[in-house]
């Protein structure tokens, strides 16, 4: 009877054999009850809390950080940048939910810089994912340095600077305690699943939106990811045309192109049993948790930049997009 409640524990919970056997000899061997006391089990999530100030361009931001030690996995990362002192009037001892609310609040508020927030932040998260931070998959309390001197160059690099301090605070907890403070997610209510990847499916909004066409362009079927396209907000709803004036998508002549990096592309469902040209699904990124959905023929040439080798590091984005970049 014993093997098969094991068994049946590493079947629901994904726990090794040893886990099993000691949750279900700590709970009695009633198998709901060890359900419950597996996340408690190991301290396996590692929480990084920072401030950051630029002191050259009088840049504030906040960067989290929340890892498994165990599946040494991202879980969660989130930054901001912004010209608005207050993001940094967060304490680093809340706890890692309402530090993220707090840092989430602040991409919206006047000063903050949409762009160079997610530019950063895919920037931290990639870093951390390759391992490259030593000791970032430590389970023990102390053990900061190491991570936020590699963080700190990281970030100069990316903000091209030398000017910037960062202040680093380190939370260990087990799985329960991460569980029980995370919110429940609702899914936006037009998020293509075959398109949106990564840990951030529920917390994304999604926009309808529209690609620049340009008859000398490059072919959407051509696209990847990390291109550079314009894009126009044609979304009706209410928030949309908050965000679209929010992010410049109005000038004084009406709707006008918004800068937005490519994040996913692949073919569109078939539309019936007529023969139609084949057409994609293109994901663009405004922000960190803001995103637009554009749906292009394959052979519509779009207005798009490319990053080339030979563009200067320290060419900022907007530059390399509306400075007369490579088109196609």
């Amino acid at each position: 009877m014993i093997p098969d409640k094991i068994v049946l524990l590493m079947e629901e919970t994904g726990c090794d054999r040893g886990e099993a056997e000691l949750a279900l000899e700590m709970c009695g061997y009633v198998v709901e009850e060890a359900v419950k006391a597996i996340p408690k089990l190991h301290k396996s999530v590692v929480v990084f809390k920072g401030k950051l100030i630029e002191s050259e361009q009088n840049l504030y931001g906040l960067l989290l950080a929340v890892l498994n030690t165990k599946s040494r996995a991202v879980l969660r990362c989130r930054a901001v940048i912004s010209f608005n002192p207050a993001v940094c009037a967060v304490s680093l001892d809340k706890d890692w939910f309402e530090f993220e609310k707090h840092l989430c609040a602040c991409r919206l508020w006047e000063g903050s810089l949409p762009n160079e927030s997610l530019e950063l932040e895919v920037a931290a998260a990639n870093h951390l994912r390759s391992g490259a931070a030593a000791g970032q998959f430590d389970a023990q309390p102390g053990g900061t340095e190491t991570v936020q001197a590699d963080l700190v160059e990281l970030l100069r690099r990316s903000l091209r600077t030398r000017a910037l301090e960062l202040k680093l605070k380190k939370d260990v907890l087990d799985m329960g305690q991460f569980q029980s403070l995370r919110p429940a997610a609702a899914r936006p209510d037009r998020v293509r699943p075959s398109v949106v990847r990564g840990p951030w499916l529920d917390e994304l909004l999604i926009l309808t939106v529209n690609l620049e066409q340009d008859p000398d362009g490059m072919p959407a079927a051509e696209l990847r990811a990390g291109d550079l396209a314009a894009a126009y907000i044609a979304d009706d709803r209410d928030i949309a045309k908050y965000l679209a004036k929010f992010l410049g998508g109005y000038s004084e002549k009406g709707p006008a192109p918004i800068p937005a990096l490519v994040e996913a592309i692949e073919a569109a469902p078939a539309g019936g049993a007529t023969a139609a040209p084949p057409a994609l699904m293109v994901r663009v990124r405004f922000s960190a948790g803001v995103c637009g959905d554009a749906e292009v023929p394959a052979a519509q040439r779009l207005r798009v930049v490319r990053t080339a080798p030979d563009v200067p590091e320290k060419s900022p984005w907007w530059q390399r997009f509306f400075g007369g970049g490579n088109k196609g």
